[in-house]
């Protein structure tokens, strides 16, 4: 263990370090980027191809489309699902806005409940009572790396005819009962920006699912509803996935799996050595059920800002994700999409902070870590 000084900074560890991602892949990517570059196909190529055929195997599905974004997927993924004017979609507050943005871009308006007891998704006891006749859809995002417990959201679904949207940007490769997250939604939606586990070197994202008839509107919605040249089938957005992006994830698919084992790895040691501490709850562990990808690695305390800013002194970066619920943010305020009294997700959001898990950390980097956050609650 590394010993700790309280009035120097003797390390400096980001929260993340994508240059420490890159170096190792920097040949292989560049060389692709030159033959992309020289034949000048830039939409529509192998890379793009190749990608989406690799990520529906690896998940298990049927239809992988590669789109603009994170954003992109979500809101494609509602329209697709042909959801809109008039009606609901149920989610939970403690996610990123993108989510509120796809469902009030199709037309239909967010619907919120608390989060669950333990956990970071919704509770489905609130969800069953808050069904009403306009809603449409159940939309879960799979926070920080870990699967929500699936089986009562579609037990919900199944029993009122709703569709289920899984927003699994956080979550590439993570595992719900043997099945990766992503293939148990009408659709399922990633973003594979910079930050993700399965990150591009710019925007980018992919929509799955195993619906045929979804899978058509899908692959045409982003490219405005264009069959054949100058033929559109019906509006739509210009939501491409490039050539470029497309072959940084097409190779960094690979190497997922690898990166994923070392996040689980830095958990472990985390929740081990901080088990202990009595102010902070750990994320939930692994189980048979649920298997976790770590995309980020949260803690609960109470004493969040003091144990950031001590973090901070000791040259040890820290995130929130998210601080601010949905239902206290600025446009759903100006939307009027409704108030509410949502007292487990604002104490999450007061609690809850990031502290290192990218797959690149060094060992003598973690147990640095640990000892500062022990150090902070001595």
């Amino acid at each position: 263990m590394n010993s700790v000084s309280t009035n120097t900074v003797e390390k400096k560890i980001p929260l993340l370090d994508l240059h420490r991602g890159f170096e190792p892949l920097e040949k292989e990517i560049k060389e692709e980027w030159d033959n992309i570059l020289k034949s000048m196909k830039l939409l529509n190529g192998n890379n793009l191809k190749k990608f989406e055929e690799s990520f529906s195997n690896y998940l298990g599905v049927r239809y992988a489309y590669g789109v603009s974004s994170g954003t992109a997927s979500l809101m494609l993924g509602v329209i697709a699902s042909n959801i809109g004017s008039g009606d609901e979609v149920i989610l939970h507050p403690n996610c990123f806005m993108a989510a509120v943005e796809a469902i009030k871009i199709a037309g239909a308006k967010p619907v919120l409940v608390d989060t669950e007891k333990e956990g970071f998704g919704p509770d489905p006891d609130q969800i069953e009572k808050t069904i009403s006749e306009k809603t449409k859809a159940i939309l879960i995002v799979h926070m920080y790396g870990h699967p929500i417990n699936v089986t009562p959201i579609l037990d919900i679904c199944n029993k009122h005819g709703l569709k289920l949207i899984e927003d699994c940007s956080h979550a590439h490769g993570a595992e719900y009962k043997g099945r990766k997250v992503g293939s148990f939604g009408h659709v399922g939606c990633f973003s594979c920006g910079i930050v993700k586990n399965l990150n591009a070197y710019g925007d980018a994202g992919v929509v799955v699912t195993n619906d045929e008839n979804t899978a058509f509107r899908l692959n045409y919605l982003r490219v405005h509803g264009q069959v054949k040249k100058n033929n559109h089938v019906f509006y739509g957005f210009n939501s491409r996935l490039d050539e470029l992006q497309a072959a940084v994830l097409r190779i960094k698919l690979k190497y997922l799996d690898e990166k994923n084992a070392r996040r689980k790895e830095i958990a472990r040691r985390y929740c081990e050595a901080l088990a202990d501490i009595k102010d902070i709850t750990l994320p939930q562990k692994d189980e048979i059920n649920c298997r976790s990808v770590y995309h980020q690695f949260v803690i609960r305390t109470s004493q969040r800002d003091s144990l950031a800013a001590h973090l901070k002194s000791h040259g040890i970066d820290t995130g929130v994700h998210y601080p601010i619920p949905l239902h206290l943010q600025t446009p759903w305020k100006d939307n009027n999409f409704g108030t509410y009294n949502l007292p487990r997700a604002e104490r999450l959001a007061q609690e809850i902070l990031s502290i290192p898990v990218f797959p690149e950390l060094r060992d003598d980097e973690i147990d640095y870590i640990i000892e500062s956050i022990k150090e902070f609650f001595k």
